[in-house]
């Protein structure tokens, strides 16, 4: 509130000292009935003791119960059992007959488990029996807490369902409003007859203002006022959107007496959730003392006031907020429908002088349509006005094999509706793109159609559309001269143009040479020479590599004739050629197809770069493969020319050994065996990597796991480990040479990753790190490839370095294992990358 009562919204709000929630305060009624006056005495004391805001009364006999039940002072009945005249099973039928739901507790001396059964079967709302001591009368004082609780519980239950139905009809009722005061004075009204608000007021957003809107009886003009927005409790719950609370205000903090409303001391505030009002609050009214302000939407507030502490609990609140909310939605609605009948009336404003084509059309019962209205661009497009039928002008406007839209779907949605449409009009069929409008009035439901013509774009898009598969048909071309026959027949067919060539450079001439000329050409001109430097128009487009138009030829100079033709247009082709095109009408080349053209140079640009570069990787890879070919036989030759000499060398060194006892000797021949089997093995690694490194052709999915372990048993592994567990995929590649891999990466871990395995290490440069029996090999996947590593030490060199030929860290090793590996990866595409860290790793990725 602002907290004034003279605040625009602080109206003046609630209840005051009768606010709502002051019921749950006020006492209870027990009646206890025994025909023992000592006995009702004294459990009507106990009780009372026990429970907390109750009072009692004791009577002797069912008759005296009856009679205050039936003043309807009671809440809650406790009664013997055996009583002269009637018994307590008795005494209950005859309270429920007067109050089916008033709680009834059987407290007798007289117990059976008979008795109990028909207590509950009665409906008795507790059963208990009296006994000695004290904990017999806390039983019945708890039970009689609870029957409280729960009446109060089924009570409160009442109320609360009996203003939410009201709270709902007052909703149902402001549906059929249609202007927006009306709203804030019906708010009001169910403020004080729902919520029983005796002093409330709805104020409303006015631009940066907070204005009063409508007051309850009990306030008057001079306790309202305008609020700037942020302004107090009303503007601030303007601005914010947000529910404001005071629970104790126009009172001395100095008096203690003041902090509490005596009528319900100690009452607690409402939601700690909600903003507290009190630090802007500025009241014009001394009797004020706590308010509520609710927020109705941006709209507006609705306030009450009381002059009682804490007069407003959190259920008054939720109530307040259900009003205001429903209030808020109702003027959102107003405003929405007044919104679209402007709407409305602006579309009708403009209907008829809508550059476009439009109609109108209003649903008939049974699910027909009326043709209302039509604008002038729809009679001079389709033809038809209003004064045709609506399902004449849709059998002739809409093709048979077109779309039609449906109007109740459209109606359904509520919502304009756009869709491409093709449509029969007086130039013949075009295509359009249908929008259409939905406008629901209070008695009638409206259509608007709206035609936009697209059917250039359409055509346009079709272009494209066929320009892009002739692209892909020149990219088939083996040839720059198919791509040209390609290119010339798509400028005549797909493009419309009357008549096309393609003219590629020769360089060793400097000439355009015609290399495809269209039928229609030839016929317009006849054969053509090739054009060089200054021959007109067409080398001026390739010397400066744009466009050139010529609308109409026979008003222009030109160095070379063009026979027929009269309008020219020449596209060049980058560094490849041009592409003149021609027509026998003068101006006949317009802005969209110099466009279209330009497109269709370019994508011949392109094929005949493609078709450039495929070229030239035939040729490299055709130079390549005699290459390979021619080392591949070289090394054939060379191992076949060495292995022959040493075979005889080799033989010789065993006669000799077969000749002499003498141990130098015989050391000198192990010398001489031991260069044999080097010369051997540096024979032998040749011809592996001149093989090797050949490009594979035939790949397939080679499972990891599956090629390590053959390659592992083809190995000499001493004591060393295989870990695979972690070649979960399959690699694509060649199997065998995936396999001479690995068996390379194997050996070189084996020989180099420990000092225990072979006496005489081979290819590797990995250094030792000890005892073979503790090297573990793994193989694993990668994202993107795979990986070979050890637990040894690693590398003594560079690690990149180690895969280059000759490179090894033994003097008798050749340094072509790793050398090898490297070859293998490069045949299949792959990166290999080498790392020494705890180990050797390579990995083996496809190149970026």
């Amino acid at each position: 509130m602002n907290s004034e009562p003279g605040d625009a919204s602080a109206g003046t709000g609630a209840a005051a000292s009768d606010a709502p929630g002051s019921n749950a305060d006020s006492s209870r009624c027990v009646l206890f009935v025994d025909d023992e006056p000592g006995a009702a005495d004294l459990a009507a004391t106990h009780v009372d003791r026990l429970v907390d805001g109750i009072e009692t009364l004791t009577r002797l006999s069912p008759d005296e119960g009856l009679e205050v039940v039936r003043d309807g002072r009671v809440d809650c009945v406790v009664s013997d059992f055996d009583m002269p005249g009637s018994n307590g099973l008795e005494f209950l039928e005859s309270v429920r007959d007067v109050d089916p739901g008033l709680p009834f507790v059987l407290f007798t001396g007289k117990g059976s488990e008979e008795i109990a059964s028909d207590a509950i079967s009665a409906g008795v709302t507790d059963y208990l029996q009296k006994g000695a001591g004290r904990d017999r009368y806390e039983m019945l004082a708890n039970s009689v807490a609870n029957a409280l609780g729960r009446r109060r519980a089924e009570r409160d239950l009442r109320e609360v369902n009996a203003k939410v139905t009201a709270i709902h009809e007052f909703a149902a009722e402001l549906a059929s409003v249609t202007d927006v005061a009306t709203v804030f004075d019906r708010t009001v009204d169910a403020a004080e007859d729902i919520l029983e608000f005796d002093r409330c007021v709805t104020a409303r957003r006015r631009g940066d203002k907070v204005v009063p809107a409508v007051l309850s009886e009990s306030v008057s003009e001079e306790e309202v006022r305008a609020f700037d927005i942020g302004e107090g409790v009303v503007g601030t719950t303007v601005a914010e959107q947000e529910t404001m609370v005071v629970d104790n205000l126009s009172v001395d903090p100095a008096d203690p007496d003041e902090l509490e409303d005596p009528s319900s001391p100690g009452r607690s505030s409402v939601g700690a959730d909600r903003r507290t009002g009190s630090e802007v609050a500025d009241p014009v009214a001394d009797d004020i003392r706590s308010a509520i302000s609710v927020p109705i939407g941006s709209h507006g507030v609705l306030q009450a006031v009381s002059n009682g502490h804490a007069a407003f609990d959190e259920r008054d609140v939720e109530f307040a907020e259900l009003l205001a909310a429903h209030a808020a939605n109702a003027i959102e609605q107003i405003e929405t429908e007044n919104a679209l009948r402007r709407e409305r009336d602006r579309l009708t404003a403009l209907f008829h002088d809508l550059p476009l084509p439009a109609v109108r059309t209003v649903a008939l019962d049974g699910g027909g349509r009326r043709l209302d209205a039509a604008n002038e661009a729809f009679r001079e497009t389709f033809g038809y006005g209003a004064d045709s039928g609506y399902e004449e002008v849709c059998d002739e406007v809409i093709p048979d094999s077109a779309e039609r839209f449906e109007p109740e779907a459209v109606l359904e949605r509520g919502e304009p509706s756009r869709l491409e449409v093709r449509r029969r009009t007086v130039d013949g069929i075009r295509d359009f793109i249908l929008h259409v409008i939905p406008v629901k009035q209070s008695d009638e439901t409206v259509l608007y159609s709206v035609y936009a013509d697209i059917d250039d774009q359409k055509r346009i898009e079709r272009t494209l559309r066929r320009l892009h598969a002739t692209t892909r048909e020149m990219f088939g071309g083996d040839s720059r001269a198919e791509i040209a026959e390609v290119a010339t027949r798509a400028a005549i067919d797909t493009l419309g143009f009357p008549s096309s060539g393609v003219r590629l450079y020769e360089p060793e001439t400097n000439v355009l040479r015609p290399t495809a000329i269209s039928e229609e050409a030839t016929a317009a001109f006849g054969d053509r020479p090739a054009f060089g430097p200054g021959d007109g128009r067409v080398w001026e487009a390739f010397e400066s590599g744009q466009p050139i138009v010529v609308d109409d030829l026979d008003t222009v100079d030109t160095a070379v004739g063009y026979g027929e033709h009269r309008s020219l247009l020449v596209v060049p082709l980058g560094e490849h050629g041009v592409m003149p095109l021609g027509s026998r009408e003068p101006e006949f080349f317009d802005a969209t197809d110099v466009q279209l053209a330009r497109v269709l140079a370019a994508n011949v640009t392109v094929a005949l770069n493609h078709a450039e570069r495929t070229e030239q990787l035939r040729e490299r890879d055709a130079a390549l493969q005699r290459e390979i070919d021619r080392l591949e036989k070289f090394a054939g030759l060379v191992s076949h020319d060495l292995r022959n000499p040493l075979n005889v060398a080799a033989g010789r060194t065993d006669l000799a050994r077969a000749l002499t006892d003498d141990a130098a000797v015989l050391d000198e021949l192990d010398r001489v065996e031991d260069a044999h089997d080097r010369m051997t093995q540096l024979i032998d690694d040749l011809l592996a990597l001149a093989r090797q490194g050949r490009t594979v052709d035939d790949i397939e999915p080679v499972p990891l796991d599956e090629a390590a372990e053959r390659a592992w048993r083809t190995v000499d592994t001493a004591g060393a480990t295989l870990d695979a567990s972690a070649a979960t995929d399959a690699v694509d590649a060649d199997p065998e040479r995936l396999r001479t891999l690995l068996e390379n990466l194997f050996t070189n871990s084996v020989e180099h990753g420990s000092t225990s395995s072979r006496a005489t290490p081979d290819d590797g440069v990995e250094h030792g790190s000890g005892d073979a029996d503790d090297l573990t090999v793994s193989v694993g996947s990668l994202p993107d490839g795979f990986y070979v590593a050890d637990d040894g030490r690693g590398f003594d060199i560079d690690p990149e370095a180690a895969t280059e030929y000759g490179r090894s860290s033994t003097p008798d090793g050749t340094g072509f294992g790793l050398a090898i590996v490297r070859e293998i990866a490069a045949a299949h595409g792959w990166e290999l990358s080498v790392d020494d860290r705890d180990g050797a790793r390579f990995e083996f990725r496809p190149e970026s």
